[in-house]
């Protein structure tokens, strides 16, 4: 596999939050139903405009933002589809999805609030199939945490990521990554995703999170490319990236020794310690190969499975 250049890479933040998540239909803010305007008020002050989370992002050297607001489609201006696509974060009280390359958006099966009631709620299933018909990419959302996913094992054979890395590393991403790993040994052939959830500067990183492809790739491109799954994971921009080809090369940017290169093939698994930050892995038989690296006990990077 031919070295990336770093200036051949492009960097994604796939989930952050404009103003416009303030709406009837997200809990943003929620935190009493009586005093819910003056909380909305508060939130919506501290949130940034799609064009300042592009800047933002722009600055911090993030190629391009995906803006997914919480059951709506943010307004962009023409001047910010270089650098920005548009989406939604689906959902309420069972569970968010990230639709991503959307242009309107689908209603979720309730809102936050009982008093809002929607004309043409959607579930899960028909929001996908929604999405999928207009040639969006739909990532299952941190689906351990507080607000966790609750539809269905079934659920995930529709999406076509899951996100396992959704802010600092902890047990619900811990949680997460296994879950995923459960669904590749049973055959299913889906895509990890990861994401900061950024919603206030100062509280969040727009440029943690990432991922991270080895070539350029233009907003146009992305939901293709996403669909080819070719893209890593990783923490930073700085941080040691491992990228795994479909011949099982791996090299890995911002190198530097201690690191620990996880091997996993199916349902096994072997570990290098400081390895090369290049090489070839030979003679797998499983279904797939996929790698993690690991600095201690927080993890940096992670590639998507290669299915043999």
């Amino acid at each position: 596999m031919k070295e990336p250049n770093a200036s051949a890479l492009t960097y994604v933040q796939m989930h952050a939050h404009s103003k416009f998540s303030i709406n009837p239909l997200s809990g943003e803010g929620a935190f009493h139903p009586f005093i819910w305007p003056l909380e909305r008020l508060v939130m919506k002050r501290a949130m940034l405009t799609p064009k300042q989370i592009a800047h933002l992002a722009m600055r911090a050297g993030i190629d391009i933002v995906a803006i997914t607001d919480h059951n709506t489609v943010p307004e962009l201006s023409e001047d910010l589809l270089e650098h920005v696509i548009p989406g939604e974060e689906w959902g309420n009280f069972r569970g968010h999805a990230n639709i991503i390359g959307i242009h309107e958006p689908i209603a979720p099966e309730a809102g936050y609030f009982k008093r809002y009631t929607l004309k043409e709620p959607r579930t899960f299933f028909e929001a996908v199939r929604i999405a999928h018909g207009e040639g969006a990419f739909v990532t299952i959302n941190h689906p351990f945490k507080s607000d966790c996913w609750m539809w269905g094992s079934e659920s995930y054979e529709n999406a076509d990521a899951v996100e396992i890395w959704n802010g600092p590393w902890n047990e619900e991403n811990d949680r997460a990554l296994k879950a995923w790993q459960d669904l590749l040994i049973a055959g299913l052939h889906i895509r990890a995703m990861a994401g900061s959830d950024f919603h206030v500067k100062g509280l969040f990183r727009i440029d943690r999170n990432l991922i991270v492809f080895r070539e350029k790739v233009k907003t146009t491109e992305l939901i293709g490319k996403l669909d080819e799954g070719q893209y890593s994971l990783a923490w930073s921009r700085d941080s040691p990236t491992v990228f795994l080809s479909k011949e099982l090369e791996y090299h890995i940017i911002n190198y530097r020794s201690g690191l620990r290169l996880r091997i996993i093939h199916g349902d096994s698994a072997e570990e290098m310690i400081n390895p090369e930050p290049e090489g070839k892995i030979e003679n797998y038989k499983d279904a797939f190969v996929r790698m993690e690296l690991w600095d201690g006990n927080l993890p940096t990077s992670f590639t998507n499975a290669v299915f043999l």
